[in-house]
């Protein structure tokens, strides 16, 4: 038997906002960001997911905000004219300054709340002091890296292969975060897991490994609060914009590194739907989008920790 609804259903459902699935997230199911995708992360339970999989089979809605997590998708949609350019968080023409180590450091100059940075060996040789940090230009998770602790040994180095030279910061913690429109919005600790991470030692081609803690956005030191509100600032082109944040043994900030499209385990994903949604609607979430997305919230959260207990954790 067929359910009819009654008038007074059909009313409210016209009141009630429903503000999950307003917002497109452009990504590739191959670019390696499994948070994304793994068994419903954050799934299409309220971002809208648009990849090579799907894109010439959805009925796109050009009044929708997209969030740039792949510019080769996010490209070819304003090709087809299936967006509009003003939509976008984080347009494909700005990613080159946060993804280039080397486009990264021109942006932010001599800052003092950098690594001093130089782009040759032989600058290496007269500017900085040993140990030196030598990143390559499209490296990530650390792979690529090679730390030089004496001058000698500079000589024996691949120029070409390297992007810039930074002076080794002696860390005594690292922080990871999450800021949309200046505001950072998530915040994890992050723990060295092998010696590549702690100090830079280990092969070339090892990746840096770390353990993460889900800390709570509320109790950020001022100290980095100061430095993160400068650097969004300066990244004022990106409205979503990570940072990878160290403090040395003089309790100095060190900015390491900006991501545009960084990783999103725990429940980052709720808060930056959310986020997206209030800015370009310019509203809050329903109430009933809310208690949903909090229920995804604890989901992934517990997803995340089954996912690799070693790796991750709450705290406080």
């Amino acid at each position: 038997m067929k359910y009819v609804k009654l008038f007074e259903e059909f009313l409210n459902e016209a009141v009630e906002d429903n503000g999950l699935k307003k917002v497109y997230l452009a990504t590739r199911r191959d670019s390696g960001q499994r948070w994304w995708s793994y068994k419903g992360f954050a799934g299409d339970k309220f971002f809208i997911q648009v990849t090579e999989n799907n894109i010439d089979k959805l009925d796109i809605n050009p009044e929708y905000p997209v969030l740039n997590y792949h510019s080769t998708i996010v490209d070819e949609l304003l090709k087809r004219k299936l967006i509009k350019e003003e939509n976008i968080y984080n347009h494909p023409k700005y990613i080159p300054l946060s993804g280039s180590k080397k486009e990264f450091h021109k942006l932010v100059g001599e800052d003092e709340n950098v690594p001093k940075t130089v782009y040759s060996k032989n600058e290496a040789l007269e500017k900085l002091n040993f140990p030196i940090i030598a990143k390559p230009a499209n490296g990530h998770s650390g792979i690529g890296i090679q730390v030089i602790k004496k001058p000698e040994l500079m000589e024996e180095l691949d120029e070409k292969i390297f992007d810039t030279f930074s002076e080794y910061v002696d860390k005594v913690e690292e922080m990871r975060f999450f800021n949309f429109k200046g505001q950072p919005i998530f915040w994890m600790e992050r723990t060295p897991a092998n010696s590549k991470a702690k100090s830079g030692d280990g092969k070339t081609d090892e990746e840096m490994e770390f353990n993460y803690a889900k800390r709570n956005v509320d109790n950020i030191p001022e100290d980095y609060k100061k430095v993160l509100e400068k650097y969004c600032k300066i990244f004022e082109k990106f409205p979503y914009i990570c940072f990878d944040m160290m403090k040395d043994k003089e309790g100095k900030i060190y900015v390491i590194e900006s991501n545009a499209q960084p990783g999103v385990p725990f429940d980052s994903t709720v808060e930056i739907y959310k986020k997206v949604y209030e800015d370009f609607y310019g509203k809050p979430l329903d109430e009933k989008s809310l208690q949903k997305l909090d229920e995804y919230s604890k989901e992934m959260i517990e997803r995340t920790l089954e996912r690799d207990k070693k790796r991750f954790s709450v705290k406080k």
